[in-house]
């Protein structure tokens, strides 16, 4: 073992050694604060005895070997997501069960308890979708035990899933709600951003990484190529949610002359300046008050972008148009989130039934 006193804190001992990871690279580890060698040569050797994977190894030690295998692939957010859903909703439950030990019953078990569960914010049962989220974090631990670690099968796949993939059908505002909706907006910076995520279809975290930079107010267009997020108090900038989703959006005149008088109220102006110096939270806040208030439709952020995509649709914008505009990465993607938005074959027969009458 390597173990060592601290230079600035003699009273605390630390590790330090190379080991090979599952990539077959050679990696430095050090781990410092231990309060005797005893403890840091026990967390290297138990480390080492992590990465090499054991079926009688606790499932918080499969837990803490795939998380560090995925960390470096994965941006902030997800990780955070991925830890909060994993932390509170399956290692209450297996993590001092070995391996071994876990079987089908075991996981059915832990989803019985789920599907009887009631959200503590709601007093209502999780939706479909968040279950089948938690579900899937569960079968991605086990897989990867499968896959890197020759584990003999995954216990998930024998019970099945529970949950479900997609949501109920999306709720959206047609443009005579939205217009009513909009109306009764009186902060400036809350006018100007529903009015973009309306017209644009982009994202909430797309919206609120936009600087002047981006706004061509010749061309009437906006660049697309960040997202920001509010993280464990620190503001996050990262890219958009995939390749797809940098792209340029053009935006009705309305928009734009809104954004130029936006902007002559601005302070010295940067072109590096964020547009919108708030979170998310101050646009879900706005539309649920606004909504009570006036006895509105109340529908989520992102249901803007629905919204967006079904005025589009009606209007006879092709799908691969609207994918590219949305910033899907696949066509498909766009055709399975939205495919009920599609005209109806009552509809495709009145237009042709029209085309065959003006033919005539």
């Amino acid at each position: 073992m390597t173990s060592k006193r601290m230079k600035n804190n003699p009273n605390k001992w630390y590790c330090s050694f190379r080991y090979v990871n599952l990539d077959g690279e050679t990696k430095q580890k050090k781990k410092e604060g231990f309060n005797t060698k005893k403890e840091a040569d026990e967390w290297e050797r138990n480390f080492l005895n992590d990465i090499k994977f054991n079926p009688e190894m606790t499932f918080q030690g499969l837990y803490e070997m795939y998380f560090e295998d995925i960390r470096p692939r994965l941006k902030e957010h997800t990780i955070l997501s991925k830890e909060y859903l994993i932390e509170n909703k399956i290692l209450p439950y297996f993590k001092d069960l070995k391996i071994s030990e876990i079987g089908p019953i075991d996981v059915q078990r832990w989803q019985n308890k789920l599907l009887e569960a009631v959200n503590p914010k709601t007093n209502k049962p999780y939706a479909p979708t968040y279950l089948k989220s938690i579900n899937n974090q569960l079968t991605a631990i086990f897989n990867y035990a499968v896959k890197f670690h020759n584990l003999k099968n995954n216990p998930v796949h024998k019970v099945g899933s529970i949950g479900a993939k997609n949501a109920p059908e999306k709720e959206i505002w047609s443009l005579e709600e939205f217009t009513i909706f909009i109306d009764l907006v009186e902060d400036k910076e809350l006018h100007l951003g529903f009015n973009i995520l309306y017209w644009s279809g982009c994202r909430i975290g797309e919206l609120l990484a936009l600087t002047w930079k981006d706004i061509d107010f010749n061309r009437n267009t906006v660049n697309i190529d960040e997202s920001y997020q509010r993280l464990q108090g620190k503001d996050v900038i990262t890219e958009p949610k995939t390749k797809k989703s940098i792209r340029e959006i053009t935006v009705i005149k309305a928009v734009i002359d809104e954004l130029k008088n936006y902007k002559e109220s601005v302070y010295k102006p940067n072109n590096e300046d964020r547009i919108f110096h708030c979170t998310k939270h101050k646009f879900e806040h706005a539309i649920t008050q606004i909504c009570k208030r006036n006895n509105l439709n109340k529908i989520r952020i992102h249901d803007l972008r629905h919204s967006h995509a079904s005025l589009l649709l009606n209007e006879g914008i092709n799908i691969v148009a609207l994918s590219k505009r949305l910033g899907h990465e696949k066509v498909s993607t766009t055709l399975n989130t939205y495919s009920h938005m599609i005209p109806s074959d009552d509809k495709i027969l009145k237009v042709m039934e029209n085309l065959s009458v003006t033919k005539s």
